[in-house]
């Protein structure tokens, strides 16, 4: 099995973990220099990635520019973080050989805002031999294309220049072979295939899917063999972040629902995998299930669900089990608030404390999941887990959870620097009696810098 992590790594770029600037900013890092503020970011996304220990990470929401007619993502701060966080994982455990799907761009101007996904797998983990397998193939040079496989359709070796051929070779080594048994491009080296942003029409594969401004999906395809190179699984993910945008927020799900390669019957040995950031109210206002993914159903089985409404003494503790969105912190705590603390007659429950959901949109907490095609039901075991860096996780403070509310398995302790001695209290957080007080919770070294570093959790889970 896999562990996969899909996180909206919010704008991520070489900034956020790697500032050069020695410069302050002043009260918004906590008075600390640029450089001083990455390196905590830094360290929570070490924090995270390490409690995950994923076999492949998913970070949408990667920072580029339009760069039509052209298939890669950018040369810019988003494309220096990728490959930097890249060395970072390969020093770190160099036996996994660790790579990076080149970045390609998703979105364009006009519709959806550019961005790209960075998609780093370990070739070695547990046994397997993981594969990149395109689907696509690379078709020219550091300004090539990402092409669909087809009669005199070749594909290029990825150039040195912006690091684009150590992603998927290591240095020092020649690149893979993909296995001849592999769904896709069995047989051609690693380094000549590339992800998929353009997809086909269902039922009529002669026409392209336009997803105007809904950011398309970012599908990538890896096969997993054995030490002597036969095929164990094919493994089809898709990196999602539709952009928050006005009308019928169902519309990407549609989308999704009439491209070829997310509903095409499963090839051999295939599951697929769809994960990110979908802008869509996973709960419904009582929340229940507000059954957004049912046109996706029933083969997509999303691993975050809602068995039913809570009582209503539930509520507010039960959305807190399943948010993946937070928060700024409010602009003046001289208020009563129920932010990270209790006001006198209402309790601000484990494990959400006020921080949860958004100040613009009503009733926006889970907006992140995991679709799996096929899903195993029990005993198998998904261990999905939603990596709250403000509480941690597991979500076990409270036995049982309120209506059955999923707990997780990951284990990742609290990152606030500066928290109280006993951060998070359970079940209720105390009231804070003083604004001293207050502003050291909602401060920088503790709240400040996990919302910096993201509003949005990451989600692992086993697949």
């Amino acid at each position: 099995m896999t562990r996969v992590l899909f996180w909206n790594l919010q704008t991520f770029g070489i900034n956020k973990i790697n500032n050069p600037y020695f410069n302050r900013r002043g009260a918004g890092i906590g008075g600390l220099t640029l450089q001083q503020a990455s390196v905590m970011r830094r360290n929570l996304v070490g924090a995270i990635l390490t409690a995950a220990a994923p076999d492949i990470i998913v970070l949408v929401e990667v920072a580029s520019g339009d760069s039509y007619p052209d298939d890669l993502a950018t040369n810019t701060d988003g494309w220096a973080g990728a490959v930097y966080l890249l060395n970072l994982l390969r020093a770190g455990n160099a036996g996994a050989g660790w790579r990076l799907v080149p970045p390609l761009r998703v979105g364009r101007t006009p519709g959806s805002k550019p961005e790209t996904v960075a998609v780093f797998y370990k070739g070695v983990s547990g046994g397997v031999n993981r594969f990149f397998t395109g689907p696509n193939l690379w078709v020219g040079g550091a300004n090539g294309h990402s092409t669909q496989p087809g009669v005199g359709v070749v594909g290029n070796a990825y150039p040195a220049a912006r690091s684009l051929n150590t992603m998927l070779v290591i240095p020092g080594n020649a690149a893979r072979n993909i296995p001849g048994g592999a769904l896709h491009n069995g047989g051609l080296a690693e380094n000549v295939v590339a992800a998929r942003t353009r997809f086909r029409l269902s039922g009529a594969p002669a026409y392209w899917v336009d997803y105007q401004v809904y950011r398309p999906p970012y599908m990538v395809t890896f096969t997993e063999a054995n030490a002597m190179g036969a095929v164990q699984r094919n493994l089809t993910l898709f990196g999602v972040h539709s952009p928050a945008v006005a009308g019928d927020p169902g519309t990407f799900i549609i989308y999704l629902q009439n491209t070829e390669d997310v509903v095409a019957a499963l090839g051999a040995n295939e599951t697929r995998v769809i994960g990110g950031d979908f802008n869509l109210s996973l709960l419904a206002a009582n929340g229940g299930p507000s059954n957004v993914y049912a046109p996706l159903g029933p083969n997509y089985v999303p691993l975050l669900d809602s068995a039913g409404a809570p009582a209503p003494a539930n509520y507010s503790a039960y959305v807190g089990y399943f948010s993946t969105h937070i928060m700024r912190k409010p602009q003046s705590n001289t208020e009563a608030s129920l932010f990270l603390w209790s006001d006198p007659n209402t309790n601000s429950p484990y494990p959400g404390y006020g921080y949860v959901g958004s100040r613009f949109v009503a009733n926006f907490y889970s907006i992140d999941n995991i679709l799996v095609w096929p899903h195993q039901g029990p005993p198998y075991n998904y261990q999905t887990t939603i990596l709250n860096p403000a509480v941690g996780a597991p979500f076990n403070q409270v036995l049982p959870t309120p209506n059955g509310a999923p707990q997780g398995t990951v284990a990742l302790g609290q990152q606030m620097t500066n928290a109280p001695v006993g951060w998070p209290p359970a079940p209720n957080a105390p009231r804070v009696q003083n604004i001293g007080g207050r502003n050291s919770l909602t401060g920088w070294n503790n709240y400040g810098y996990l919302y910096s570093t993201s509003d949005h959790f990451a989600l692992v889970a086993v697949v």
